[in-house]
């Protein structure tokens, strides 16, 4: 990932690279011109994300590739199955 883990929390490098497989007719035109710099969001909990972004965009889509889909989804199922296994216990 190129955009930092707090960057971006929604529509950002990460969720856009999922939606190229998973349901890609949900990428909205202009995505790769979308990104929004949410680093700074203090009161996000207070005021919602409309306060600091109009196209509720947090984070930078234009970075997002279909083959970053692959190694997000890898890396999710693997800090994750940890948590399965005992969960299973």
């Amino acid at each position: 990932m190129e955009s930092g883990r707090h960057a971006g929390t929604h529509a950002g490098e990460i969720e856009t690279s999922i939606l190229f497989r998973a349901a890609p007719e949900l990428i909205r035109e202009g995505y790769d011109e979308a990104d929004h710099d949410g680093s700074q969001r203090p009161f996000l909990l207070v005021h919602g994300m409309a306060a600091y972004t109009d196209s509720r965009v947090v984070g930078f889509p234009s970075l997002a590739t279909n083959e970053k889909e692959k190694a997000i989804l890898e890396t999710l199922r693997s800090s994750f199955s940890a948590h399965f296994e005992v969960l299973c216990d």
